[in-house]
């Protein structure tokens, strides 16, 4: 059994942000916001020199990270200790030599919010952002290009709903001058009931709780083809029955719950302090899935300013939930979602133990994050 230690965190400096996305979690939050302080950095950049299993820094979470006072200081001192840092950005820089600073200070990542071509495709996204994080992603290419270096490696997140799913293949053909290597896809969370009808994963059956194949979920291991719309419309229709799909060996539809951040070693640092084991669970919010109203009630296992990281980590109430995930000992929500139970995530059918992680979007593959 492999040991059991935090591999990557993700570090909130801010949730402020030099944009207004009608798709964002402040549409629904119920938590406070606010800028990390010094003494909450300090005991961050403490606890991280008692933790050498973690090798990566995300720069991230519910805010854009540039806006903070102390980021160019705190991605040096990262760098300094030798850590993997990346950044998860709109591109909407307001530093005029945020680039250079990048490659000066050797980033390693920049993970850059873009969710569509146009205003109409990306309205209820990052809408208006493309024009000038395309602009601010070409200098920091070319910048790059000029100095003959690899790094920081450009990469992309698209929100995909039905406005713009249509546009990824162009984004892809913007590789060349935009010089990102990767385009990571993620579904849209519905803060709003307005998006609902925006989501791409409406079919009950989108996921299948069961890991085993059996009578009623049958295996369908498939070879590599080309994705025709013949095939195209083969898979849709074994999804939709309910099939777990595999191409060439990997699970496409039906692989069951996972949570990457527990299987991975991930957790995360909100602005104040507070330790989550996910992004899910550190702040207030709500948001709709198929139709109803999820209320997301965070968890927080300590805060980094009244015990170091590592004590936080190895604490029993964290190591059991763990446990608890990596089992999955959770209602299958994602798969029923009925009951009265669902509407916010304290207990299920099951039990009242806080958090039911059952109708999880991540867990269920739906939502995917750097």
């Amino acid at each position: 059994m492999p040991l059991d230690l935090p591999n990557k965190f993700y570090l909130e400096l801010t949730t402020e942000c030099n944009a207004d996305c009608a798709m964002c979690i402040r549409h629904s939050w119920r938590s406070e916001g606010g800028r990390m302080s010094d003494e909450t950095i300090e005991a961050v950049l403490a606890g991280l020199d008692g933790m050498a299993s973690i090798t990566t820094v995300s720069l991230s979470g519910f805010g854009e990270a540039m806006r903070h006072p102390k980021f160019w200081e705190v991605l040096a001192r990262l760098k300094q200790a030798g850590r993997t840092v990346e950044v998860i950005s709109n591109g909407l820089w307001q530093d005029d030599h945020a680039a250079e600073r990048m490659i000066d200070l050797k980033l390693d990542r920049i993970i850059v919010s873009v969710d569509g071509l146009s205003d109409e495709s990306s309205r209820m996204l990052h809408a208006g952002s493309f024009a000038t994080a395309s602009r601010n992603l070409q200098a920091l290419n070319e910048l790059r290009l000029s100095r003959d270096l690899s790094y920081p490696e450009i990469g992309i997140e698209f929100v995909a709903t039905k406005h713009n799913i249509d546009e990824l293949p162009e984004l892809k053909r913007l590789a060349w001058v935009l010089g990102f290597s990767t385009i990571l896809v993620t579904n849209v969370i519905p803060h709003t009931p307005e998006l609902t009808a925006e989501t791409l994963y409406e079919h009950w059956n989108t996921v299948s709780r069961t890991r085993r194949a059996s009578r009623w979920s049958v295996a369908v291991d498939l070879p590599a083809m080309d994705p025709g719309p013949q095939v195209g419309r083969t898979v849709q229709r074994l999804s939709r029955g309910g099939a777990k799909v595999r191409l060439n060996g990997a699970e496409i539809i039906g692989a069951g719950p996972r949570c990457r951040f527990v299987t991975e070693g991930r957790f995360a640092v909100r602005w104040d302090g507070q330790v989550s084991p996910c992004l899910q669970l550190m702040h207030e919010h709500t948001y709709y899935y198929r139709g109803r109203a999820k209320h997301v009630v965070p968890y927080h296992l300590g805060n980094v300013t009244a015990a170091p990281l590592a004590e936080i980590w190895h604490s029993a109430e964290y190591t059991d939930f763990r446990r608890r995930v990596r089992a999955f000992e959770f209602s299958p929500c994602v798969d029923c979602g009925e009951c009265d139970l669902r509407a916010d995530n304290r207990e299920d059918c099951t039990s009242d133990q806080h958090p039911r992680c059952g109708e999880c979007l991540w867990a269920a593959g739906l939502i995917q994050c750097p």
